[in-house]
C-alpha cells in the first residue's frame, strides 16, 4: 500500500460516462483502499452505492442491506481521499439536508476550491436512495432508470454523512456542488443521502490540495461518446483563429 497522501483526491472514472451507462467495475476496492481512506463510489453494475469510512467500503443494496465487500469487489466509478481535517465545527442548530448545507457553506471559503467533508452525530430522519443491479447491455443512462431507485427512510439514527464539495469546473467529470452518502455507526444503514433532520452535528472539513484522475482503458470507456462542451473561444485562441 502506498503511503498515505492526506487530503488530495483521486477519482477513477468519468461521472458522465457512468450517469451514460458505464457501469461495469473496472478497479478493483484493494486499489481505491491504496488512494484513500474516506469516499464515495458506484459498485459493479450499478449494484447500489459505496460509501468509503475508516478505510472500510460499505455496499448499501436497493434491498435495503449493506454490506461490506471484499478487495477483489469492482468499482466503475469512486473517488478517495485520506481523510485529515483542516477545520471542525459544530452545527447546533436542528437542520435538514439543505438548512445544513447553508452552515456549511458559511464554514468553508472559495467556491472553486475541494473540500472532503465529515458530519457525525444522532439524526432524528436520515432518508436515502440505492438503484438496483442493471442485467443486460445496452445499459441505459441513470436517468432513464430514476424510477427504479428504492428509497430508504431510517428513523432516530446515529452514524456519519461522507461527502464532498466540488466545484463548476470539474462538473462532468465529477459532480459539482454537495454529494454525501450515509453510513450507520453499526453499519447496516447507508446510501445516497436524499435528506435528513438532525442537531448539534459535528462537521469536519478538509480542504483537497490536488486531484489525480485515473480512466479505464477498456474499449466501452474508449468508445463512449461525450457531450461536446462549447468552448469555441478557447479553440480560437488556440489555433489562433
Amino acid at each position: 500500500m502506498e503511503s498515505a497522501k492526506y487530503n488530495h483526491l483521486y477519482q477513477y472514472g468519468i461521472a458522465e460516462a457512468f450517469i451514460g451507462g458505464l457501469y461495469k467495475g473496472t478497479l478493483s476496492l484493494e486499489d481505491v483502499k491504496s488512494k484513500g481512506d474516506f469516499g464515495l463510489g458506484a459498485p459493479d453494475m450499478l449494484d447500489g452505492e459505496l460509501t468509503v469510512l475508516d478505510g472500510q467500503v460499505y455496499q448499501t443494496k436497493a434491498t435495503g442491506q449493506t454490506v461490506t465487500p471484499g478487495d477483489q469487489f469492482k468499482t466503475s466509478l469512486s473517488f478517495v481521499t485520506f481523510f485529515k481535517p483542516d477545520h471542525i465545527f459544530i452545527i447546533k442548530n436542528k437542520v435538514n439536508h439543505h438548512s445544513a448545507l447553508q452552515e456549511i457553506s458559511k464554514n468553508i471559503q472559495g467556491k472553486n476550491s475541494m473540500f472532503a467533508i465529515k458530519i457525525t452525530g444522532k439524526f432524528t430522519h436520515v432518508k436515502t436512495r440505492a438503484f438496483p443491479p442493471v442485467e443486460k447491455e445496452p445499459f441505459p443512462a441513470l436517468t432513464s432508470i430514476s424510477h427504479q431507485q428504492k428509497i430508504f427512510d431510517y428513523s432516530d439514527t446515529e452514524g456519519t454523512l461522507v461527502g464532498f464539495y466540488l466545484p463548476e469546473y470539474l462538473n462532468g467529470i465529477n459532480i459539482k456542488g454537495f454529494h454525501f452518502h450515509f453510513i450507520s455507526s453499526d453499519g447496516k444503514q447507508g446510501g445516497h443521502v436524499l435528506d435528513f433532520e438532525a442537531e448539534n452535528l459535528k462537521a469536519a472539513v478538509a480542504v483537497l490540495k490536488s486531484f489525480n484522475l485515473e480512466t479505464s482503458d477498456n474499449k466501452d470507456f474508449q468508445n463512449f461518446q461525450f457531450e461536446q462542451k462549447n468552448n469555441e473561444s478557447l479553440e480560437r485562441l488556440e489555433q489562433r483563429k
